[in-house]
């Protein structure tokens, strides 16, 4: 998944926050109905699927944060101070 430049974090959370909470839900059925006493069996296909889909929230998240920090140093280094006294006139 590629985020672009200009999204803001909120959009992207609540963008990609329904694969999070589908896996969510995945794992609490798979530990109700395949748990037992302290071993839960899970289908190596489903916990693969699981990781990815959470490896792909984390790293588009942070390439989102990484952007918005390039941006936000850009727009602070472009920033000049004026000073706001006007020039002493001497006679």
């Amino acid at each position: 998944m590629i985020v672009p430049e200009k999204m803001s974090l909120s959009d992207f959370v609540s963008r990609r926050m329904h694969p999070v909470k589908v896996t969510i839900s995945l794992m609490r059925h798979e530990l109700q109905n395949h748990t037992k006493g302290e071993v839960t069996e899970m289908s190596k296909h489903l916990l693969n699927s699981a990781i990815s889909t959470l490896e792909l929230f984390v790293e588009d998240y942070e390439k989102l944060l990484q952007t918005t920090q390039k941006a936000a140093t850009t727009a602070t280094a472009d920033r000049k101070f004026v000073e706001d006294t006007k020039p002493l006139i001497q006679a």
